[in-house]
């Protein structure tokens, strides 16, 4: 298996102001990024909204991303509470050349027994063909990655890690240890030097899509970690997805609209966001649109 390790950005997916995905905008995103050379991306992950979009949608913002060949190392999401959408997105990253697949557990269900989890990420596990990350968020799921749930998955040759989303310490320590022959990897911009220090693999952060030369130099040890937790307290303080759209809308690369249940910033607090954006981020270091 190729594991994920560095910096990896989890692209939001654009939309023009039909609410149609913009296809453009997400090739000028992801050139940028490789042109910062940021290691990887993540596309349809929780800041790509994909609950959002059907499944045909998915495909084709799937396939978009992959023909853009930036040469980054690409990492699909293929969640969905439907065993059988994951399977067929399973069938796209591995036609596209994805490297990785990252799979949330069905997030419905949420009383759902272990016995049933674990079921169903071994259907995955078994029917996919390129490594596959767990995804840990209970905060949005409601569904951890357990103990219980591990133990049961154990050995399987295609488990190459988890990604972990929770934000808590004391969880890092925990999933850290249980892969530290395979590939862990945070979630959290303010946790990427702890991860590294207990040794983990990488991070999968929403500063890495609007400031990705911050997120690598934490990782080298150029930067403080103090720096980029300054700019994830910025995007969190005006919401982690919003905030994100509009920093790469101000910087030209597309209209990056939302679509319901989830609004973007209005036009005022879009205004202060990226003064203050403007002020953390040096303007070389900001997005540029290098080809659309």
């Amino acid at each position: 298996m190729t594991l994920p390790t560095g910096a990896i950005a989890p692209v939001p997916t654009p939309l023009d102001d039909h609410l149609r995905f913009d296809s453009a905008a997400q090739r000028a995103h992801l050139s940028w990024l490789a042109s910062e050379r940021l290691d990887g991306a993540l596309v349809l992950g929780t800041n790509g909204e994909f609950p959002s979009f059907s499944l045909a949608e998915r495909i084709f913002v799937a396939e978009t991303a992959a023909a853009a060949n930036t040469r980054m190392y690409l990492m699909l999401g293929v969640g969905s509470c439907a065993l059988s959408e994951v399977t067929t997105m399973l069938d796209v990253a591995a036609r596209c050349g994805y490297e990785a697949v990252l799979c949330p557990p069905p997030f419905y269900f949420r009383g759902a027994p272990a016995g049933g989890l674990t079921a169903f990420f071994r259907e995955v596990l078994d029917v996919s063909s390129v490594p596959v990350l767990l995804y840990h968020i209970p905060q949005v799921t409601g569904v951890p990655i357990s103990e219980e749930i591990l133990d049961r998955l154990e050995g399987h040759q295609r488990l190459a890690g988890v990604k972990d989303s929770s934000g808590d310490p004391d969880e890092l320590a925990r999933l850290c240890g249980r892969f530290h022959d395979r590939a862990y990897i945070v979630g959290s911009d303010r946790l990427v030097t702890a991860c590294l220090a207990a040794g983990g693999s990488g991070s999968i952060t929403a500063a890495a899509s609007v400031a990705p030369r911050l997120v690598n130099e934490v990782h080298r040890g150029d930067a403080a970690q103090e720096e980029l937790d300054a700019l994830r307290g910025l995007l969190e303080d005006y919401g982690l997805g919003p905030s994100v759209k509009a920093v790469l809308r101000r910087a030209g690369l597309g209209e990056y609209a939302t679509r319901p249940p989830l609004v973007g910033l209005d036009p005022s607090r879009e205004e202060a966001l990226w003064k203050s954006y403007c002020r953390l981020v040096p303007e070389e270091h900001r997005p540029r649109t290098l080809e659309r």
